[in-house]
Order: C-alpha cells, then sequence, then structure tokens
C-alpha cells in the first residue's frame, strides 16, 4: 500500500478557528431600565414580518398572490409613461399606411401591366387569325373594315327595298359595290 499524493496546490480541508482571549477585567455591566408590561401595540409595532421574495421559497411555503405583490412594491410607485412612446407609436402607424399604400400602388400597377399585355397579345392573335383568314381566301386582300362598311351597305340595301326606296336604286348601289371590291 501506498500513500496518497498531497496536492500541494489544493485549499486547506480544515478551518483552524482561534479562541478569542478572555480580558483580564471583568465585562463591564449593560445598565437596563427597569422592566415594564409589553402592550399589544409594541407587540404589533415589534413584529417583523417575514421575507417574501418572488424568487426563492425554500421551504415550500404557500404565499397568496397579495403577499407577494405586497411585498414587491410595485403597487408602491406611479406608472409614467415616456413621450416617446407616444412618438414612436405615431410613425409606426404612419409607417404602416405608407407600406399599405406602397402596396396598393404596386399591385394597381401590376394589374394594369398584366391587362395591357393579355391585350396585346389578343391583337397579336387578332391579326394572326386575319392573315390566316385572307390566305384562305385565296389572294383576295379585303381589310377587316372594308368588309365591315360592306356588309353595312348590304343591310343598308335591303332596308331600301324593304321599304319601297326603289328596287333599281338598290340594284345599282349592289352593283357598284360589287365594282368596288
Amino acid at each position: 500500500m501506498v500513500e496518497m499524493p498531497v496536492d500541494l496546490l489544493e485549499p486547506p480541508k480544515f478551518k483552524h478557528k482561534r479562541v478569542p482571549k478572555a480580558s483580564g477585567s471583568p465585562p463591564v455591566p449593560v445598565m437596563h431600565s427597569p422592566a415594564r408590561p409589553v402592550t399589544v401595540k409594541d407587540q404589533q409595532d415589534w413584529k417583523i414580518p417575514p421575507c417574501i421574495s418572488n424568487w426563492k421559497n425554500p421551504k415550500g411555503y404557500t404565499i397568496p398572490l397579495d403577499k407577494r405583490l405586497a411585498a414587491d412594491g410595485r403597487g408602491l410607485q406611479d406608472v409614467q409613461i415616456n413621450d416617446n412612446f407616444a412618438k414612436l407609436s405615431e410613425s409606426l402607424y404612419v409607417a404602416e399606411q405608407k407600406a399599405r399604400e406602397a402596396v396598393a400602388m404596386r399591385s394597381k400597377v401590376q394589374k394594369e401591366m398584366m391587362l395591357k399585355e393579355k391585350e396585346r397579345k389578343e391583337q397579336e392573335l387578332r391579326a394572326l387569325a386575319q392573315k390566316a383568314r385572307s390566305e384562305r381566301i385565296g389572294g383576295e386582300r379585303i381589310g377587316v373594315s372594308v368588309a365591315a362598311a360592306a356588309l353595312r351597305r348590304v343591310a343598308a340595301l335591303i332596308y331600301y327595298i324593304l321599304r319601297g326606296r326603289g328596287v333599281w336604286d338598290a340594284i345599282f348601289a349592289i352593283a357598284r359595290l360589287i365594282g368596288e371590291c
């Protein structure tokens, strides 16, 4: 068996307390006033309430909330609100309103751009369809506006005939129309 080595840097395991020296003379007597009976008021004045902590309760006592709040001392203080809180809330409100307006404006512009793009695509498709129709007719190139005008003239002629304007006027107008095409 070998003794355990001693760590030189380890703190001492035992505290050595010195006993105070006795003085050579007897202690000085403490002078008291004559004892008087203790009243209930004196007892209440000397009663110290127990320390109540919101963080520690080592003995596990159940402490009512009103006692905890009274011990905290928050009820004794006046609440003071800084003016900067009002400024902050106002500036936040204004910033929120501006952000909402910006988002609404952005969405409106985006919708308008989408509508313009859709209209442009529709125009392109109409042009392609018109071109395909004109090629299908076979070399005869009548524009959309010319064809629509011709249809209107035919409808007007039919109206004249039905109203009794004169059949010969209607026939000459149809011949003129055929000559234009």
